[in-house]
């Protein structure tokens, strides 16, 4: 826990320093000028701020705005503990805090151990909720850690900045990032001895290193990958190049989560190297003993890979490859072979059987993991081409679909921004925001299916008129269905426009039965529709339309993503204000 102490009495700092370090909490103290600026930058952010009691009258009401400011754009509650005199009674204390605000919380020196220690044990049971991910900056300097949180300011990630190699292990020890930026020249230990440190203790996490450099020689290069670095920068570098090569290895780091190699080999030895060499560069790994065990594994699994022997007991590798490709669930599976047999019509069965490799005993552990990674990738990539054409394909009908109606062109846009904006607010990971963007560019397709005469309407629809637009949700998720890839957005385009209290429609579940995607596009939707103009009425504005989603939560709204949605906002109105202020 971390306390902002805003106190300009030498004397409170003395006393406050022993409470704090007896009750275990850690504090910083903050004159009344450097309070705005160093709340907002904070990193990690204060759990609390205390005031000492001048700094509770009606003059200083600037920096008690300027506190619940910085909790809207930390999008998290920041109680205000407000330091009382030593002789004040409990009454004369809430008397004198209650006009301040509900936040405003009275203390005094006989109870403020008591009052942290509660908060402490508060925040220790609070269940963590998921948020946005972090990336690990690592510079000696100021200048380049801005130049990297704007690159990275639409990413949905934080950035946590170290100063040096030492500061930067320890937040690893304590916290999981997705990735690190780190220079080579930082003081004390260097970037480098940085990386190897953070593959050498992340062994079964793949955590990949981007090294930033100013050198361009090829040396310092092969020596930066020689120490495990994933990439190499030169500092030069533009913001769209910083960012790229951040979404890539994130990327990267995403489908390494998620994909599964499953392992077959009689031999526990065979069986455990490899499964070793896998986790280690953090991937899932299965492993079975013969051919059997494997499909049953394979079957409910769907592993992405298989790595198999070809001699073993019950069913040998060629005929677990067969099993395989008979299944329709498993045609996307990669099988590689590897056996002690060399000839050449044992490689050329593997191929007719459609393996993708074939090693020979014994081979080279390393090799087999490139090999087996490149296979990966060249799926994703193929995988990720083939869902582009689709999704180009379905964009195309979409702004066909806007082109009949002036009153709707952008909507479909604005919708998506929107959602992934609260998805990454909610801490959606890469693929639940993947499957967001998907559903939200496509939320509306089924409209191509209502007639011209009721989607066009300038009038208020009538109630048949009504339920023929209700349709659009059904339509829109029969359209998708045929498309494989697209099974998990399906029930993002069918239930978009259920309602929490389950009035909704078309199928009328109701709370957490809706898919959280679908909770987010239906905000997205509404407020879009509520601040754009429509044939039969003005848009409205913003606080009338915030006030609508505020007063829905837990009828019509899912009431955590509304709540997302409104600090959100909150935090973008402030951060402007902020900025203009400036």
């Amino acid at each position: 826990m971390l306390v902002f102490s805003i106190i300009d009495i030498v004397f409170y700092r003395a006393f406050l320093s022993k409470i704090y370090f007896t009750v275990g909490v850690d504090y910083r103290f903050l004159s009344p000028e450097e309070a705005p600026a160093a709340l907002v930058a904070a990193d990690p952010p204060p759990d609390a701020v205390l005031i000492q009691d001048s700094y509770a009258s009606q003059e200083c009401l600037p920096l008690r705005e300027h506190i619940r400011s910085a909790a809207r754009i930390l999008g998290r509650d920041l109680p205000i503990l407000c330091l009382r005199p030593f002789d004040e009674t409990r009454e004369q204390c809430v008397l004198a805090c209650h006009p301040l605000g509900p936040d405003i919380h009275p203390v005094n020196r006989l109870n403020l151990a008591d009052v942290v220690s509660e908060l402490k044990q508060t925040l220790a049971a609070r269940p963590v909720a998921a948020g946005p991910r972090e990336i690990l900056f690592v510079d000696g300097g100021r200048t380049l850690l801005h130049v990297v949180r704007a690159a990275l300011a639409d990413s949905g990630f934080g950035v946590v900045s170290a100063h040096n190699a030492e500061a930067a292990l320890s937040l690893c020890r304590n916290r999981s990032f997705e990735l690190v930026l780190t220079s080579v020249l930082l003081p004390g230990m260097s970037g480098l001895e940085l990386c190897r440190r953070l593959k050498e203790d992340n062994a079964g996490r793949y955590l990949p290193v981007i090294i930033l450099s100013s050198s361009d020689n090829p040396i310092d290069m092969d020596t930066a990958f020689t120490c495990g670095a994933d990439d190499y920068l030169i500092k030069s570098f533009t913001a769209e190049m910083l960012s790229g090569k951040v979404s890539e290895h994130l990327d990267v780091a995403e489908r390494k989560r998620h994909n599964k190699i499953l392992v077959v080999d009689d031999s526990k030895l065979i069986r455990e190297l490899l499964r070793h060499s896998f986790i280690k560069n953090g991937h899932c790994v299965l492993t079975a003993v013969n051919g059997v065990e494997a499909l049953a594994i394979a079957l409910a699994e769907h592993p992405d890979v298989v790595v198999t022997d070809i001699e073993m007991p019950e069913m040998d590798g060629y005929a677990l490859c067969e099993r395989i490709r008979d299944q329709p669930e498993l045609r996307h599976t990669l099988v590689v072979i590897m056996s002690t047999r060399d000839h050449t019509s044992d490689i050329k069965r593997g191929e007719r059987l459609g393996v993708s490799r074939y090693f020979v005993k014994p081979f080279d552990v390393e090799k087999m993991l490139l090999v087996v990674e490149q296979l990966l990738g060249e799926s994703y990539r193929h995988l990720k081409k083939e869902h582009e054409h689709v999704l180009s394909s379905m964009s195309a009908l979409i702004t066909a679909l806007e082109a009949r109606d002036e009153y709707t062109k952008g909507h479909t846009a604005r919708v998506s921004r929107m959602a992934m904006r609260l998805g990454r607010a909610m801490g959606l990971d890469e693929g639940e925001l993947r499957n967001l963007e998907i559903g939200a560019n496509l939320h509306d397709i089924g409209k191509i299916g209502v007639r011209d005469a009721v989607l066009l309407k300038p009038g208020r629809l009538t109630p048949e008129e009504y339920a023929t637009i209700q349709e659009h949700a059904v339509i829109g998720a029969e359209i998708l269905r045929p498309i494989a890839s697209l099974a998990p957005v399906l029930p993002l385009i069918l239930l978009h426009h259920e309602r929490w209290d389950g009035r909704g429609y078309p199928t009328a579940i109701m709370g957490e039965a809706i898919p959280l995607g679908a909770r987010i596009i239906a905000i997205a939707d509404a407020f879009d529709a509520m601040t754009t103009d429509r044939p039969y009425r003005k848009g409205m504005d913003l606080d009338r339309a915030l006030g609508i989603l505020r007063d829905e939560a837990g009828r019509q709204f899912c009431p955590s993503c509304a709540e997302a949605f409104l600090t959100m906002f909150d935090g973008l109105e402030a951060t402007r204000d902020l900025a203009e202020a400036d």
